[in-house]
């Protein structure tokens, strides 16, 4: 009996470690990373990174609301969805206010207008909701690379009309680029982004993490509302959008994501603590 529990001891005793070395030869391991999106759209990256090994510090800085008129405009808009030529949406926040009225147009046969994205998130939630194929996606995901990406309205005044959807406080490059190229632009605020202040606790913690991450220039500005300027690990944002928000409000950006996803961004911080 003795010899069978010790053997059976050893025996766990050498899972354990072993488990110890898988996760100590994770990428991030030992990492304290401070997320800092919206708790309904950190998830997908705090799973990346946490099997990446690295410890998630969750510090959701800003919040997704609805837009001052409370979406007044953007669901008249919506509801017309079938007289637009051209439906852009410029971020995932948005897609998710604009599926209902796809998915209303696909119920009862009407057209739905040809859609152009920013990036890949904003594809995703599209696609993965209504399982219809992206007509533009910028090549680029900017404002400049998707008026880039864009076509040319050449046929006269009729079938020009381009509805944008987008967050409350977006700048105009989308909407001065359309229009240069001939298009008719309807603009509406899909949603606005509300900053969160985090407790004395919270920001204590924060302050021992390894790395930050903004996804958005929303979540910078929060940041150093909060936090300031001096933090002492790296600073890791989605692309250069959020780069150019982010150093001109003081922070140095140590890197950035080479493609604005959870595993871009995970990639960016494994080459960075390699």
């Amino acid at each position: 009996m003795q010899r069978s529990l010790l053997h059976n001891w050893h025996e766990l005793h050498a899972i354990k470690l072993e488990g110890a070395k898988r996760v100590s030869s994770l990428p991030l391991s030992g990492r304290q990373i401070v997320v800092t999106r919206a708790e309904e759209q950190a998830g997908p990256v705090v799973e990346v990174l946490s099997a990446a090994g690295a410890h998630v510090i969750s510090l959701p800085l800003i919040e997704i609301v609805e837009p001052l008129d409370g979406g007044a405009a953007r669901d008249i808009a919506l509801a017309n969805i079938s007289s637009y030529e051209w439906l852009v949406v410029s971020s995932p926040n948005g897609a998710r206010r604009v599926i209902a009225a796809l998915q209303n147009s696909i119920v009862n046969t009407m057209r739905i207008p040809h859609i152009a994205v920013l990036g890949n998130g904003t594809r995703q939630v599209i696609e993965d909701a209504l399982r219809i194929e992206i007509d533009v996606q910028a090549a680029v995901p900017s404002g400049e690379g998707l008026v880039q990406s864009f076509p040319t309205h050449t046929s006269g005044p009729q079938g020009n009309r381009v509805l944008l959807v987008q967050g409350e406080g977006a700048d105009l490059t989308v909407v001065a680029g359309l229009t240069e190229k001939g298009w008719e632009v309807t603009r509406v605020n899909a949603y606005r982004t509300a900053h969160s202040v985090p407790s004395g606790e919270t920001r204590e913690q924060v302050q021992h993490g390894d790395a930050v991450i903004f996804a958005s220039g929303s979540a910078a500005r929060s940041w150093v509302s909060a936090m300031g300027t001096n933090f002492k690990g790296k600073v890791v944002v989605i692309g250069p959008v959020t780069q150019k928000v982010a150093t001109s409000l003081g922070l140095e950006v140590h890197a950035v994501a080479e493609v604005p996803t959870p595993d871009g961004i995970c990639a960016a911080l494994v080459v960075l603590f390699a």
